[in-house]
């Protein structure tokens, strides 16, 4: 099964390859949903680097709970992001995002009696804007509109959207008072219900900084100059925690656990609102390489574990339509630039 994914794979990826080189062109730019939301919150404008990676993760078949078939999967990943415009006191940036996931398998989602799908994507197009005030209050701006599916962009029930709108009001040094509204057609919870926010961005030193907020909290220590340990929470089930250790100056290596989750809105989907849900959690390690000044790779191996994926309206419908997927490794590699 796994030599017939890597064949679909070998056939899809000049497809693959051509649209990220369409985004390419578009001058967009792309970057994690969760490190473009905390960016919000930065007291710097007019220092936004260009960045782009490709990633490709390689999933092998394990079995699935409850039927004779299993599931592997091979999931590319493409983001760029570039300042639009820029200066001191204004920024205009965009983003774009591809992910492409193809399956092995011959499972089926066991209520319905349907055909897992083939393939998934997710393409996402983003647009920023931060103010900076006389007064150094900071006002932000982030929209973004995607289709997360088997079939993107086949209509408007394949769409989905996104907007947040943030301001950081300094406090004493470098702390900040931060306010928040966001809106978002596909969150995990409460999906197209405005949600407000507010919190505190406390930083003592160079050494430490949090973001502590309704919903999110972010925080980064260097007790040395060689070791930094960060962890991050999204409401209500999205966490990463990493240990990253510099070996020398173009070495570092890292551990690290994430719990994250994906939500896709199928085609022909018989309830418009039901979504296919996706959780794992993961322990991993890896070493990221600079090649060059403003190149890097990043090797990546891992245990994936708590598979699962369910069709429905929320995470209280996770026991319908339910595919359960066997604990196993993963491997990964992942090229980046900045500049």
């Amino acid at each position: 099964m796994t030599s017939d994914l890597s064949a679909r794979w070998l056939s899809q990826s000049g497809r693959a390859l051509a649209i990220a080189c369409a985004l390419i062109g578009l001058s967009a730019s792309p970057a994690w949903a969760q490190e473009e939301f905390l960016n919000l919150f930065s007291p710097e404008l007019g220092k936004l680097p260009i960045r782009s990676d490709y990633r490709i993760t390689w999933f092998p078949d394990q079995p699935v709970a409850g039927q004779s078939a299993e599931l592997g999967l091979l999931q590319q990943d493409f983001t760029l992001s570039a300042p639009l415009r820029q200066s001191p006191s204004d920024e205009w940036s965009a983003s774009v995002r591809l992910r492409n996931q193809e399956f092995a398998t011959g499972a089926v989602l066991p209520d319905t009696g349907e055909p897992f799908p083939d393939e998934l994507w997710n393409i996402r197009f983003g647009l920023g804007y931060r103010h900076r005030f006389e007064s150094n209050w900071i006002a932000a701006l982030q929209v973004a509109v995607g289709s997360p599916s088997d079939e993107p962009f086949a209509s408007l029930d394949e769409m989905d959207i996104s907007a947040t709108a943030v301001l950081r009001v300094p406090a004493r040094d470098r702390d900040a008072w931060i306010f928040f509204l966001n809106y978002a057609s596909n969150r995990e919870f409460l999906p197209h219900i405005p949600i407000p926010g507010f919190g505190y961005s406390y930083e003592p030193s160079d050494q430490f900084s949090a973001i502590v907020t309704t919903g999110i909290v972010s925080l980064q220590y260097r007790p040395v100059e060689t070791l930094t340990f960060s962890a991050s929470y999204i409401a209500v089930r999205t966490v990463d925690v990493r240990l990253t250790y510099q070996v020398f100056r173009p070495v570092r290596v890292w551990v690290g656990f994430d719990w994250t989750n994906e939500r896709y809105l199928l085609a022909n989907r018989a309830d418009p609102d039901d979504r296919l849900f996706y959780y794992e959690k993961r322990i991993r390690a890896g070493a990221i390489i600079g090649l060059a000044r403003q190149l890097f790779v990043d090797l990546t191996v891992g245990y994936s574990f708590d598979r699962f994926y369910f069709e429905g309206e929320s995470y209280s419908d996770r026991d319908q339509n339910r595919v359960d997927v066997g604990d196993g490794p993963f491997a990964a590699i992942r090229v980046g630039t900045r500049f």
